[in-house]
């Protein structure tokens, strides 16, 4: 008696189909804290509509924007840790599944205190200029603009409490007439310190150094809302009277002045801050979603396009070798059901060899990152 495979393979292509879409809809993140309504969410290159963000739950892949004077705290699905967003900060919820946890700072400040990883867990902050990886500790990320409307964004990646591995990608005088790539320099920050990752006319330096107080300041003032913070004011005080009492340090009076008064991180950051947010929130806010021109050069942004084009395709065509395969197997299985042990062994090899097939163009899906 023959057996008609159709419903059965049509079976398993909509569990499958199903339990794909079902992990897409699965949310990674929910919005508990926010200090005003002017946060813009793009989901699938279209602005989602809501009147509260508090309680919001986010997707993978989600985009989104503060406004001014507004601050948002996030508490991801997996883990418990917790995210702030800064004003004017445009991030990016890269990925967030099996373990792996990448974010993308467009601009802007966010920081994170992330709870405890277990085996082969990660935990990534990255911009065009370096990532930060984590396994449990609380540190900051800026991209923001800090000198001329020439200069580059700067990246500072900044360690409060554990250590951060930062990865900051170098382009030398040489290395930019030559139109090559950066190349990765990696640097270990504690506690108390920090990463700058900064250049001009296509060069970027990176340099280590203690975290500035008007850094430690900022957060110190704008500390977390829906659990405490590690930052402790000195003494024990709250509120207005509250003195700073910076993480990795209790001596306050140890940060250097500034060299320069003209050049105050304060002062340099609430005029350069607000207009480079206002560049990075052109696009964003036009419902695109893309990286502004000037963080990303054409270059660049073509090849990430490329990987991307890549990673769909390589998506595709993996997708389509493992349901081949299937097919294959179930049909071997169905022969062996009917007694023609010959055929279905056969049947039963093809589907392994085409399913092994699939596994390299899921790998180049998985693990290709722009």
């Amino acid at each position: 008696m023959k057996t008609n495979l159709t419903p059965r393979i049509l079976a398993w292509c909509f569990l499958f189909v199903t339990f794909q879409a079902w992990g897409q809809g699965n949310a990674v993140a929910v919005v508990e804290y926010s200090s005003g309504d002017d946060v813009v969410v793009i989901r699938q290159g279209k602005r989602l509509a809501f009147k509260d963000p508090i309680g919001l739950e986010l997707l993978q892949g989600d985009q989104v924007q503060t406004g001014k004077a507004v601050f948002v705290e996030l508490r991801l699905s997996s883990g418990g840790s917790i995210l702030k967003l800064a004003e004017n900060t445009t991030f990016i919820l890269e990925k967030l599944s099996d373990g792996q946890t990448s974010l993308q700072l467009v601009y802007g400040r966010i920081r994170a205190k992330v709870e405890k990883l277990a085996g082969t867990d990660s935990f990534s902050v990255r911009s065009t200029q370096a990532t930060a990886g984590v396994r449990g500790t609380d540190f900051g990320v800026d991209v923001i603009t800090t000198r001329t409307a020439s200069s580059a964004a700067t990246t500072r990646a900044y360690c409060f409490e554990g250590s951060v591995e930062v990865i900051a990608y170098i382009r030398s005088d040489v290395l930019a007439a030559e139109a090559l790539e950066p190349i990765p320099k990696a640097f270990v920050i504690a506690a108390g310190e920090m990463v700058q990752v900064e250049g001009e006319t296509g060069t970027m330096e990176a340099s280590k150094s203690k975290v500035d107080q008007a850094i430690r300041e900022f957060w110190v003032s704008n500390d977390y809302v829906v659990e405490p913070s590690i930052l402790v004011p000195a003494g024990g005080k709250s509120g207005a009277d509250a003195a700073v009492a910076p993480v990795g340090s209790t001596d306050t009076a140890s940060a250097p002045a500034p060299a320069n008064p003209a050049l105050d991180e304060a002062a340099v950051f609430k005029q350069g801050y607000t207009r480079g947010y206002d560049e990075a929130s052109a696009l964003f806010n036009s419902g695109a979603g893309a990286v502004p021109a000037g963080f990303v050069r054409d270059e660049e942004l073509a090849a990430i396009r490329r990987l991307v084009k890549w990673q769909k395709g390589s998506l595709i065509a993996g997708t389509m070798f493992g349901l081949g395969g299937a097919g294959l197997a179930f049909y071997g299985f169905s022969l062996v059901d009917d007694g023609n042990m010959a055929g279905g062994v056969d049947f039963l090899r093809y589907g392994a060899i085409v399913s092994a097939v699939s596994l390299p163009f899921l790998a180049m899906s998985l693990f290709s990152t722009p």
